[in-house]
C-alpha cells in the first residue's frame, strides 16, 4: 500500500534530504512526521490532505460549510478533543462522524469509541481547521478554554493574555508552574475587575450556574455567568491564593492574598462561605493607592474641611465618625492618619481586618482565636507610648470605656460606630454603658457620612425632574435655589449608568461646651439635635443637596441614600424588565443590508437593533446586553475585527455571540475574524433560511 510519504517523494514535494532533517527531528518533537514536515515549510498542509485523500480514497471534509450538529460537542470532552486533534461534526444513530487529520489513527478512533460509547466515523479535514473549530465551539468546556481565548486576544496584534500575566503577579510564589487555564482565569478575573473599579467580586453559585457580580460605586452588576462545574476548581484555585484549607468545605474561611495588576499592588480580601449550591466566596479588592487617600478629595465643604483638620490635629480627645456599612468611614479615618502622621508622632491602629497598610504606621489585626481582641489590643497598646490611637470599631462598653479613658489622658483617639446620625451616637454610646461624664469630656466631634453616585462627566447633561420630585423636596430645592438638575444619560465610560465614582456627604456635630453640658446632664436625643441645629449643624440631607445643588450628583440618588423618615421609601427603585424577545444587534454601515437583515430576523420573532458602524455596535452591547450580534467588517470608525476584539475582552460582553457577515471571502479575512473571538462567519450575499438556522445555532449554545 502506498504511503504519504512515498507519495510525497514521487510527486516531488519533499527531497531525501528534508525527510531525513525531518525524521531526525521527529525523534524529540515525538509529533506526525507530516505535521513536523508542514511546521518546518517544506509541504503545504493542503498537499498533504489532498494526498491522504487519494490514498484512503476518502472525501475531504470542508469544516467551514458543514452544518456542526452542536449538541455533540458535549459527548467528546475538550481535552481528548484537543489531544488527538479531531472533531465531532454529527451523529446518526450509534455513529459518530468525526473530523479527523490522520483517519487511520486507531489509537484515537478507539480511545474515542471508548469515551462516548459510540461508533466513529473518521472524515478527513484538514488539521487547521480542526483547530480553528475545537476552538470556535468548544465555549465553556472544563475551564472556558475558548472564552479566555476570546477574553485575552490570541493574536500577535493584541497579546492581551501575555499582557495580564506579565502585568499580574501572585505574591504567594504559586505560578512558577506555568499558567494553567483557571489560573489564567482568575488572574483575567482579577484584572478586569480593577480596571472596572470594583470594591468586591462576588462568585455564587446556583443551581445550575455560577453567577459572577461587581460592586461598582456602590451597587451590585452581573457580570457573567459561567457552567456549575467551573465553581469547584475556581474555589481551589482562590483558596490556594490566599492559602486557605482546600480540602475544607463545611466551615467559613477568611484569608487574603497580594496580587499587582495594573501597574501596582492590590490587595485582595477572601471570604469563603458553605451555602445550599456550593461554597460562595466574596473577593474584597483593597486597592494601595486607596490607602494614600487625602482629606481634601473626600467631599468635605471647605468650612467642614477646616474645623475637621483643627480636630485631627488637638493632641487628645475622641473623634468619632459614624454611618452605615459602607458608607465610606474607613477612608475618612484613614485620610485623617495620612494628614496627621510625622515622624514626631507614634501611631497605633487596631482593626477587624485592616484593610490599607500605611506607611510609618503600627497597625495590629484583631485575632479572637488569640485573644486579641479591640480591649485587649487597646489595653496593649496604651503600654506603647502611642500619640494616636485609631480603633477600628468600638463595638462593647470595655473597648469604649477604654476608648474614652484614653482619650482624656493625653491621646488623640479615632474610631467608628454604626449608627444613623451624628446625634444618635451619643445615645448609642450611653445604651451601652457609658457615663455621659466621659463622653462629654472626651468628644471633639462626630462625623456621620453616606457615599452618593458622582454624575459621569463624559455624559453629563441638564435634565427636568419629574414633577412629583419637585413637589416632595420643594423646600430643600427652594432653600438652595436650584434651578438646573444635572444626570448622566449613560456612556461606555461610565457602562451606561450615567454615574462614576462616588463621593462622600457628612454631617459634623461639634461638640461645644452648652452640648458638653446636656450629654452630662442625659438631655434627650431630640434636644441635643435641636441645639445642634442652633449651632451651625448641617443634617446629611442638607449636605447631599448640596451637591445636587453643585451638579455633582442627582436628586434621585440623594432620595435613596439619605434617609428622610421612617415612613418614605427610596424614591427610585431598579425595576428588573423581563425580556421576552430574543435582542439581535445588526450592525453594518449599508442601510439596505440593515434592512433586509431586520426584515428577515423581525419575521422568525426577534428583536432586532441597528447600528451604522463599530464603535456604535460596541456602546449598545453595553447598554442592551443583546442575545446576539450580527456584524459586518468593513464599517467607518471601527471596523467589525476591531469591535470583535473590544467585546470579547469585556467581561460583560464576552459571551455574547457574534457571528461575522462580510463581503470578503478570502480566507485570511475569515481566520482573522476567529481569530478575534467571533463565533460564526459568513458572507454576502446570503441565503435567508441559512442566516437564520446559523443564529438559531448560535443563540442554543449561548
Amino acid at each position: 500500500m502506498r504511503t504519504l510519504v512515498d507519495e510525497l517523494l514521487n510527486q516531488g514535494l519533499i527531497t531525501e534530504e528534508q525527510l531525513e532533517e525531518a525524521r531526525i527531528k521527529q525523534i524529540g518533537a515525538k509529533k506526525p512526521l507530516q505535521d513536523l514536515l508542514v511546521e518546518m515549510g517544506y509541504v503545504d498542509e493542503g498537499d498533504i490532505v489532498r494526498i491522504m485523500s487519494n490514498i484512503f480514497n476518502m472525501p475531504i471534509a470542508k469544516l467551514d460549510s458543514e452544518t456542526v450538529d452542536t449538541s455533540v460537542i458535549n459527548l467528546l470532552p475538550y481535552e481528548k478533543a484537543k489531544r488527538y486533534g479531531v472533531f465531532p461534526i454529527r451523529k446518526e444513530g450509534n455513529t459518530l462522524f468525526l473530523a479527523m487529520s490522520d483517519p487511520v489513527d486507531v489509537v484515537a478512533i478507539d480511545e474515542i469509541k471508548s469515551a462516548v460509547n459510540m461508533d466513529v466515523e473518521p472524515l478527513l479535514a484538514a488539521k487547521s481547521d480542526i483547530s480553528v473549530n475545537i476552538e470556535k465551539y468548544y465555549n465553556s468546556h472544563d475551564v472556558l478554554y475558548d472564552l479566555f481565548k476570546n477574553l485575552t486576544g490570541a493574536d500577535k496584534d493584541n497579546p492581551s493574555e501575555n499582557r495580564i500575566n506579565k502585568d499580574f503577579a501572585l505574591e504567594d510564589n504559586i505560578t512558577g508552574g506555568g499558567f494553567g487555564p483557571v489560573t489564567r482565569m482568575m488572574n483575567f478575573l482579577l484584572s478586569d475587575a480593577v480596571g472596572a473599579r470594583a470594591s468586591d467580586i462576588h462568585i455564587e453559585p446556583q443551581e445550575d450556574i455560577v453567577r459572577i457580580r461587581y460592586r461598582v460605586d456602590g451597587d451590585l452588576r452581573e457580570i457573567i455567568t459561567l457552567p456549575k462545574k467551573l465553581l469547584a476548581p475556581i474555589v481551589a484555585r482562590i483558596k490556594v491564593m490566599s492559602k486557605l484549607n482546600v480540602a475544607e468545605n463545611r466551615v467559613p474561611q477568611d484569608g487574603r492574598a497580594s496580587v499587582f495588576t495594573h501597574g501596582r499592588k492590590v490587595d485582595i480580601r477572601v471570604s469563603v462561605l458553605p451555602a445550599y449550591y456550593g461554597e460562595k466566596v466574596v473577593l474584597r479588592i483593597l486597592d494601595s493607592k486607596q490607602a494614600k487617600i487625602n482629606l481634601d478629595e473626600l467631599g468635605f465643604n471647605n468650612e467642614d474641611l477646616v474645623y475637621i483638620k483643627e480636630a485631627f490635629r488637638k493632641p487628645q480627645g475622641m473623634v468619632l465618625v459614624t454611618g452605615p456599612t459602607g458608607s465610606g468611614k474607613t477612608s475618612t479615618l484613614y485620610g485623617a492618619l495620612n494628614f496627621i502622621k510625622d515622624e514626631a508622632k507614634n501611631i497605633v491602629t487596631i482593626e477587624d481586618p485592616i484593610e490599607y497598610l500605611i506607611e510609618g504606621i503600627t497597625q495590629i489585626q484583631v485575632n479572637p482565636v488569640k485573644n486579641l481582641d479591640f480591649a485587649a489590643g487597646l489595653r496593649s497598646i496604651l503600654r506603647q507610648d502611642p500619640n494616636v490611637i485609631l480603633v477600628g470599631e468600638i463595638r462593647d462598653k470595655e473597648t469604649a470605656e477604654i476608648a474614652f479613658r484614653s482619650s482624656l489622658t493625653g491621646h488623640l483617639v479615632l474610631s467608628s460606630l454604626h449608627t444613623t446620625s451624628s446625634v444618635a451616637s451619643i445615645t448609642r454610646l450611653l445604651d451601652i454603658g457609658i457615663e455621659p461624664y466621659l463622653i462629654s469630656s472626651s468628644l471633639i466631634a462626630i462625623i456621620a457620612q453616606r457615599l452618593v453616585k458622582r454624575i459621569c462627566p463624559y455624559c453629563k447633561e441638564e435634565y427636568t425632574i419629574p414633577g412629583e420630585i419637585a413637589d416632595k423636596f420643594r423646600a430643600h430645592i427652594e432653600r438652595l435655589s436650584i434651578t438646573k438638575f444635572y444626570g448622566g444619560k449613560g456612556c461606555q465610560r461610565c457602562l451606561f449608568t450615567g454615574f462614576l465614582g462616588r463621593v462622600g456627604v457628612f454631617e459634623i456635630l461639634r461638640v461645644n461646651e452648652e452640648i458638653k453640658r446636656m450629654i452630662s446632664a442625659k438631655a434627650s436625643e431630640e434636644g441635643i439635635l435641636k441645639e445642634a441645629r442652633k449651632s451651625g449643624l448641617r443634617l446629611l440631607m442638607d449636605a447631599a443637596f448640596e451637591k445636587v445643588a453643585e451638579g455633582i450628583t442627582t436628586i434621585e440618588e440623594v432620595a435613596n441614600i439619605v434617609d428622610f423618615s421612617q415612613e418614605e421609601a427610596p424614591l427610585s427603585e431598579q425595576k428588573v424588565e423581563r425580556r421576552e424577545k430574543t435582542k439581535i444587534i445588526v450592525a453594518d454601515d449599508e442601510e439596505h443590508i440593515r434592512k433586509v437583515l431586520e426584515m428577515r430576523l423581525k419575521s422568525a420573532g426577534y428583536d432586532v437593533v441597528k447600528a451604522n458602524n463599530g464603535k456604535e455596535a460596541v456602546e449598545l452591547a453595553l447598554k442592551e446586553r443583546p442575545d446576539l450580534i450580527i456584524m459586518d467588517v468593513m464599517m467607518p470608525e471601527m471596523d467589525g475585527f476591531e469591535a470583535t476584539k473590544v467585546l470579547k475582552s469585556r467581561l460583560e460582553t464576552a459571551v455574547i455571540p457574534i457571528m461575522m457577515l462580510t463581503a470578503k471571502k478570502d480566507v485570511d479575512s475569515e481566520l482573522k475574524g476567529i481569530d478575534m473571538g467571533a463565533d460564526d462567519y459568513m458572507t454576502k450575499p446570503f441565503d435567508g433560511q441559512r442566516l437564520l438556522a446559523r443564529v438559531k445555532m448560535l443563540l442554543r449554545r449561548k
